[in-house]
């Protein structure tokens, strides 16, 4: 292990270093500027060139829009027409495109205006022909945010089973699964709406394997609605008898229908220019490089968040005299059973350090962190547990035991410390899991 890096505070130094590097590596602006150039009047994009005939117009969704809106503005300049993104609240601080409007909205929960800017976007590409050229920006956070609810469903009604779904600990797949037959604009909308014009989609992926049908529930990717799928879900979480009677109706009366292919198929094109693997790859880079013996020991981790934060402990227990830092990647859900406040990786954080002080283990240093800053609703990214959070919450009068199963995650590192509170960070590529071994004290 390399110097000055033995005890708990370098530990954690080191461990929020290697998530800011992370972060630098999906910083949305550079991702987009890594594999877009312009060559006169055309965009070459991941190095396919797209001629420009017409007009160019920038849309885009997600909690990484803005930055990548500027990234875009950056590199092809006036070749931009002019467009219009949708973010969430707060993630647009700082500088703005010129060319390119913002809109924000709420998240995770659907809001009337983020319905109000998705017709905005439906109208500046429905009036586009051939020759012109849609980019897509598409980012996580999408779905809440760019919606078109199919009649007689309303915005609260699709609020209503959003917030359902994730209080049942539903992944970001069913979520998606349920809200597509209920949008107009999911599953290929948006690049119906824009008829003739090429589509060529950028996407910043928050989804774990990098399916474009799931990520914001594919708006540029035509394919099937399929209610009966989605019904089943809300079957598997007990909804069914919850969700409003709206819903159903749309589920049980529609078919399944095959999207609408694209007009012109062949020129449309879909580029990933950053994920959760490159967050994580640049982390291992950066702590290797410091002297570190690192082993990137999960990808693409789903589950409960409390049981990941269990396993992650276990996983560091087993790990060889050869590795002092094990990375992870992947996205937890949390079952809602308690009105505390947490999130995902609070609670993955918290059920680390249970484990930690029942194994009597003060080797490990261990973290799970959004890459977005923004952990459920506790307002920071996660937290760093270590073999003694369990002693120092109990010291300020919290059980930890009792606020697991309260969701309460945040009040135990809010005593224990260990919250990482970076604000929003412009970005969202799922999350990361870290843990560093601490050198023997005596």
């Amino acid at each position: 292990m390399s110097e000055g890096n033995h005890g708990l505070a370098g530990a954690r130094r080191n461990i929020e270093a290697w998530y800011r590097a992370a972060l630098e590596a999906v910083e949305p602006s550079a991702a987009v500027r890594r594999h877009l150039e312009r060559d006169g009047n055309a965009a070459v994009v991941g190095g396919r060139r797209v001629p420009v005939p017409g007009r160019l117009v920038t849309v885009g969704v997600g909690k990484a829009a803005v930055g990548m809106a500027l990234g875009v503005e950056t590199v092809l300049g006036d070749l931009v027409s002019g467009g219009l993104v949708i973010t969430k609240d707060g993630h647009a601080e700082g500088e703005r495109p010129r060319r390119v409007r913002v809109a924000e909205a709420a998240h995770p929960i659907l809001d009337a205006r983020g319905v109000r800017a998705t017709q905005d976007v439906l109208e500046l590409v429905a009036g586009l022909g051939d020759g012109d050229v849609v980019l897509a920006l598409i980012s996580g956070g999408g779905s809440a945010l760019l919606e078109a609810p199919r009649p007689p469903v309303t915005v609260a009604d699709l609020a209503m089973v959003t917030d359902l779904l994730l209080r049942a600990g539903a992944p970001i797949d069913d979520l998606n699964a349920v809200r597509t037959p209920l949008s107009l604009v999911k599953g290929g909308g948006l690049r119906r709406a824009a008829d003739q014009a090429t589509v060529v989609t950028l996407v910043l992926s928050d989804v774990l394997g990098n399916d474009p049908r799931v990520i914001a529930s594919g708006p540029t990717i035509s394919d099937k609605q399929r209610p009966e799928v989605a019904l089943g879900i809300l079957a598997k979480y007990g909804l069914v008898d919850r969700v409003p009677p709206a819903v159903l109706d749309v589920l049980r009366t529609a078919r399944d229908q095959e999207g609408e292919p694209a007009p012109n198929p062949g020129a449309d094109m879909l580029v990933v220019v950053g994920d959760n693997n490159a967050a994580l790859a640049a982390a291992a880079e950066t702590a290797a490089a410091a002297g570190h013996r690192v082993r990137v020991e999960w990808r693409e981790r789903q589950g409960e968040a409390s049981d990941l934060g269990q396993a992650w402990v276990e996983t560091a227990d087993r790990a060889g005299p050869d590795v002092d830092v094990l990375l992870g990647g992947g996205e937890a859900t949390v079952t809602v059973r308690g009105g505390g406040i947490g999130g995902r990786n609070t609670e993955f954080a918290l059920a680390a350090a249970i484990a930690l002080d029942e194994r009597g283990d003060d080797q490990w240093v261990v973290a799970s962190l959004a890459t977005d800053g923004q952990d459920g609703p506790t307002g920071v990214a996660g937290a760093i547990a270590d073999g003694g959070t369990v002693g120092r919450a109990r010291a300020k009068g919290v059980d930890p035991a009792v606020a697991l199963r309260d969701n309460d995650s945040r009040a135990v590192f809010e005593a224990a410390g260990g919250l990482v509170i970076p604000g929003p960070t412009g970005t969202n590529v799922n999350d990361l899991y870290l843990a560093v071994r601490m050198e023997p004290t005596g």
